[in-house]
């Protein structure tokens, strides 16, 4: 414990030194969405190169889904989970240790490439918290990996509980040709059936995907369009699935990224990033969501509640 302490001294002392120098915009949310333009955030790697990164930065006080991944030298990190220790830097006390031994859980991607650990976790205050991972590498050494993210009075996207956007997003009944609706090269026409207002007052459960799959190029970055298909397939008749592109014109955006402008409907819904997932409810109520990348199971597990 003292060690990934003082491991968390060092690094909230070089993170105050960072931030007391940038001139970065405190909003969370950019009309400028472009393709690649949003990074996840990069913890700094240790002396033996092992390090964080945070798929999950859309946070506020109360309990959210934390996901990260975890890298070494050698690749991704997928053990079947680590161990997580929680911290809070307070303006008086200083770092604040709110909770260790936490378990995250692997979740793995398709293919098998990568994954993301995840964890749920309770936040009580605003302001600057610190994540800290520790495994036992393969030659049975230590190794702590630091991530730090900052905690605000509320999410700029849609958060759990809140009432989703009555979009009017498109269908293929709205548009000429299908690559007017999305970037990616599988086309479903079951996930374009309803527009998002039709959808909530059709008073079922609905699994909605904000993507755009030609520029899922992030480390945190899926294919979450498969990964609905794939619900759609399984659960048709219990609820709606809808795929919304990040741009407006995804036809264009290809040929020319002058033409990335980013889509009303994702502007309605202030996402700051560039892949989301909201499950939500036959009242219009989001019962889940996810900020990067979700695994078929996360979405069925959450899914499955409202049936």
């Amino acid at each position: 414990m003292a060690k990934r302490q003082v491991f968390v001294l060092i690094i909230v002392i070089l993170t105050l030194a960072v931030y007391s120098c940038s001139t970065e915009n405190d909003d969370k949310y950019s009309d400028g969405l472009k393709p690649g333009l949003h990074q996840p955030i990069r913890g700094p790697l240790n002396d033996d190169g092992y390090g964080l990164i945070l798929a999950t930065d859309d946070l506020s006080v109360g309990s959210h889904r934390i996901g990260f991944l975890a890298a070494g030298k050698t690749g991704v990190v997928n053990l079947p989970a680590l161990e997580v220790a929680m911290y809070y830097l307070d303006a008086d006390a200083g770092l604040v240790e709110l909770q260790s031994g936490i378990e995250a859980s692997y979740q793995e991607w398709p293919y098998g490439s990568r994954g993301l650990y995840t964890l749920q976790f309770e936040f009580a205050n605003q302001g600057k918290h610190f994540l800290v991972a520790t495994i036992i590498d393969e030659n049975s050494m230590v190794q702590n990996m630091e991530i730090s993210f900052d905690v605000s009075a509320d999410t700029a996207a849609p958060k759990v509980g809140d009432k989703a956007v009555r979009s009017n997003s498109k269908t293929y009944k709205s548009v000429d040709n299908s690559t007017q609706l999305t970037t990616g090269s599988n086309y479903d026409r079951n996930l374009y059936k309803y527009s998002l207002a039709e959808s909530i007052n059709r008073q079922k459960p609905l699994v909605v995907v904000f993507a755009s799959p030609a520029f899922c190029i992030n480390a945190v970055c899926g294919p979450q369009v498969e990964m609905l298909s794939l619900l759609a397939e399984k659960f048709s008749s219990q609820a709606d699935f809808i795929h919304v592109d990040l741009y407006e014109h995804p036809e264009k955006v290809q040929g020319d990224l002058s033409a990335a402008l980013i889509s009303n409907v994702v502007k309605e819904w202030r996402l700051p990033s560039n892949e989301w997932t909201f499950i939500i409810d036959g009242n219009g109520i989001i019962t889940a969501r996810f900020q990067g990348f979700a695994t078929f199971g996360e979405l069925e597990s959450e899914l499955s509640k409202l049936f």
